[in-house]
């Protein structure tokens, strides 16, 4: 039992970590109004510049926060979308941005 909570803990703080790094939260808001291809979210934020929402990407990717889906075409279409996961945490992002801003 003790193991187990452990492995939460864990767990919640490896997902704290994900969320905390700024290109992270960027992107996840980004895509909370809906799926958009890589290069509409280098356009949208260009303070990230593509190789770090590539990287950020991956990394939601692998926490689970967000999906990649390939639309066949032609042309051939890739797009990011939010998870459940993922799209669970949009009003908590936008409290934090409120917050934030009211500072």
């Amino acid at each position: 039992m003790a193991h187990e909570r452990g492995r939460e803990v864990t767990s919640f703080l490896d997902e704290l970590v994900t969320l905390g790094q700024h290109e992270h939260a960027a992107i996840l808001r980004r895509l909370a109004n809906g799926p958009h291809r890589f290069n509409d979210l280098v356009e949208a934020l260009p303070q990230l510049g593509d190789g770090t929402i590539g990287s950020g990407l991956r990394d939601l990717d692998n926490a689970g926060l967000v999906a990649r889906r390939v639309e066949p075409g032609p042309p051939l279409r890739v797009l990011y979308e939010l998870t459940p996961a993922g799209g669970s945490l949009a009003p908590t992002l936008v409290a934090l941005e409120r917050w934030a801003a009211e500072r």
